[in-house]
């Protein structure tokens, strides 16, 4: 399904400036901005990617009861990692809702949406892009810093700037003891196999 048949951009713009906090909505904002950017360097198109970064947090603010909740109501696997830090399922959990309750029907926008915290397995160029302009838009600078050299890689490459950010991550929770989500760990290997292949 393309954009068309969906919601458009401008009615997407205005129902999310009314359901997220304004924190959030300024980050679905930049994420939507550095989004069309990627995706207009890696020929990806840019109104479905800028449509997936506006929706993408859309279940982000819900308290860990709720996702839990949510994620049983719509039957989504809950992982170890996730029954422990619940956030982790606000990816999947807002698929589900954008699909139910926005009307979003593009499986590739949807799949996007759901891989846009750990990444995945099989991520499409256009969940790439959005995985990458959700850690790397301008206020991330606040939290992380040090972030412009993977802005520069990920013009070149989605997948060389994504798996600098895998490998930064798991050293940040090497370091602080955290857990390591299993689909974080699938997806890293994914894109290493599949780095390794193009080389031979």
């Amino acid at each position: 399904m393309n954009v068309a048949e969906s919601p458009t951009l401008e009615s997407i713009r205005t129902r999310i400036e009314h359901e997220l906090p304004v924190d959030a909505f300024g980050h679905a904002l930049r994420t939507a901005q550095l989004a069309r950017t990627l995706a207009s360097a890696h020929g990806v198109d840019e109104d479905r990617a800028e449509l997936a970064a506006l929706v993408h947090d859309i279940a982000d603010g819900l308290s860990d009861g709720e996702l839990l909740r949510l994620a049983d109501q719509f039957q989504i696997p809950i992982s170890l990692t996730e029954a422990r830090v619940p956030k982790l399922l606000h990816a999947a959990v807002g698929a589900e809702i954008l699909r139910r309750d926005w009307g979003i029907t593009d499986e590739e926008i949807l799949d996007a949406v759901r891989d846009h915290t750990t990444g995945g397995p099989h991520m499409s160029r256009l969940a790439k892009v959005l995985f990458l302009a959700d850690k790397i838009e301008p206020a991330r600078d606040r939290h992380y810093g040090g972030l412009d050299p993977v802005r520069e890689l990920a013009m070149r490459s989605l997948d060389e700037a994504i798996l600098r950010l895998y490998g930064w991550r798991m050293d940040q929770l090497a370091a602080t003891g955290g857990p390591v989500d299993e689909r974080f760990i699938a997806a890293r290997n994914r894109l290493i196999d599949q780095s390794l292949a193009s080389r031979r």
